[in-house]
């Protein structure tokens, strides 16, 4: 049985020109091979998937090739020291991972093995990928032999974070910055592979494949490589399931509920995600970011590139846009990113989903949130509160003092918006809540409002939830 061959590995570039996205440090190697400048050591930086460990496997085909006499930029792919090189099998080209090898007595080894000429081929290349898991010791060892390199020897690092490799190592280096891969690009090779391997996939769900990848190719191939093995056609809402996302079509539903201040809808719409089975978090998370989807279209409505979203949901989305104020998306925006951590390390994520997202229909009313980012009054209790009946007490000053005292911001914000005091008396309060699905948010939490009641009257108070009657 033919061994399977997943597509980032099928569709690995072999030559320079199959390098997707990096014209730029393609154009330059080769012209440094057609000129035979080749430098001791090379920095290859950039983002996971971009090509970085691909291109020093084309560099090292080039430079090694015995379909030429001498290094040649269009390496054939087809001798036996391309295929070697391509399979990771070749003597002379060396491939380790910086993490895993990161000590001193590791480099130490390489750089011995270095020192010898090349056993078969005509130049020995060295390929440490993560190179910033190397030790400090180990870079000073590495730093002799790059500063004073062997004939016919080149090293390549590969890195995702150069600002962990040493000023010292990377002044030594050629430098090159892969960037990520541009859209288009990137959906023109995933139409490619798709027409090859015959796949059925709609235009809309390649270019949606291609925008989840954010940039990194060998992501969006793997992706495209699962969803090959579905039935039927591969939609948009088949990709959404597959990485567990929230769909935008039901993204855009939330965020038309926020803006209605319609909380049963809103609430509906959000146990319709966890009944799903996606986790309250990634919900959260999903919602954060389709708050960016919105500033962009609100605040750049032609730059659709920049957001992971199809054609006709990008433009309902500047359409939602519209109605909304930036300073609202931003507020809405830090308020969910404020919330990741708590759904994170809370017992309770679905409760606190739920009421994140309930608070912002506070976020979404300046002038409910003036008045929660209104100074503190000094509150001076009465001597014997218990003498005071509701009409003696001004409720409304009242309950705005208390809120201010609330220790959660997502339950202050919840009862900014949707509660009310309806009476306080005798040590006991009554706080009156819109919707029984409200109540049932706020219950868990009543001891935080019972210290709030506490701090502003001067002593302990009983809290009634009560509803709306209908």
């Amino acid at each position: 049985m033919k061994k399977y061959e997943p597509f980032h590995l099928k569709y690995r570039p072999r030559t320079f020109a199959e390098l997707v996205g990096q014209d730029a440090i393609a154009t330059t190697l080769q012209n440094a091979i057609r000129t035979q400048r080749i430098a001791p050591a090379y920095l290859f930086s950039g983002p996971r998937g971009t090509g970085k460990t691909s291109c020093a496997r084309i560099l090292a085909m080039s430079l090694n090739c015995i379909a030429y006499d001498a290094p040649t930029e269009t390496p054939c792919g087809k001798c036996q020291v391309c295929q070697a090189i391509a399979s990771g099998t070749a003597i002379d080209v060396v491939e380790i991972d910086g993490a895993s090898n990161n000590g001193i007595e590791n480099i130490r080894n390489l750089i011995e093995r270095a020192q010898f000429a090349p056993m078969q081929y005509r130049h020995k290349v060295y390929v440490i990928d993560e190179a910033q898991g190397i030790s400090g010791p180990g870079f000073q060892a590495l730093l002799k032999t790059i500063e004073e390199p062997v004939a016919q020897v080149a090293f390549v690092l590969a890195t995702t974070d150069p600002q962990r490799i040493p000023a010292t190592i990377i002044s030594r280096c050629q430098r090159f910055d892969f960037r990520r891969i541009a859209l288009d690009a990137m959906v023109q090779h995933l139409r490619d592979i798709a027409k090859i391997e015959n796949i059925n996939i709609t235009s809309e769900a390649i270019t949606l494949i291609a925008q989840l990848s954010q940039g990194g190719l060998r992501d969006a191939e793997s992706l495209l490589d699962q969803l090959s093995l579905l039935s039927g056609e591969v939609t948009t809402d088949k990709v959404w399931d597959l990485v567990g996302a929230v769909p935008e079509h039901d993204l855009l539903a939330i965020l038309s509920a926020i803006a209605l201040g319609n909380p049963d809808k809103l609430v509906d719409e959000t146990r319709k995600q966890l009944d799903k089975g996606r986790e309250p978090l990634v919900v959260l998370q999903n919602i954060a970011g389709f708050y960016r989807d919105l500033l962009i279209a609100k605040t750049a409505p032609s730059k659709l590139e920049l957001a992971a979203l199809t054609a006709p949901t990008w433009k309902a989305l500047c359409q939602e846009a519209k109605r909304w104020n930036t300073a609202t998306i931003v507020a809405g925006q830090k308020h969910l990113s404020d919330s990741v951590s708590q759904v994170k390390n809370t017992t309770q994520p679905q409760l606190w989903l739920e009421v994140t997202l309930l608070s912002l229909l506070v976020v979404n009313r300046p002038t409910i949130a003036s008045v929660a980012n209104a100074k503190s009054v000094v509150h001076h209790p009465p001597d014997s509160l218990k003498e005071l009946t509701s009409q003696e007490l001004d409720l409304d000053k009242v309950w705005q003092q208390i809120l201010l005292l609330v220790r959660l911001p997502s339950i202050k914000n919840l009862l900014q918006q949707h509660g009310r005091l309806t009476s306080c008396s005798s040590g006991i309060a009554t706080v009156q809540i819109t919707s029984q699905p409200l109540v049932n948010l706020v219950t868990p939490k009543v001891a935080v409002l019972e210290d709030a009641f506490k701090a502003a009257l001067g002593q302990p108070i009983s809290i009634t939830l009560v509803t709306t009657s209908k």
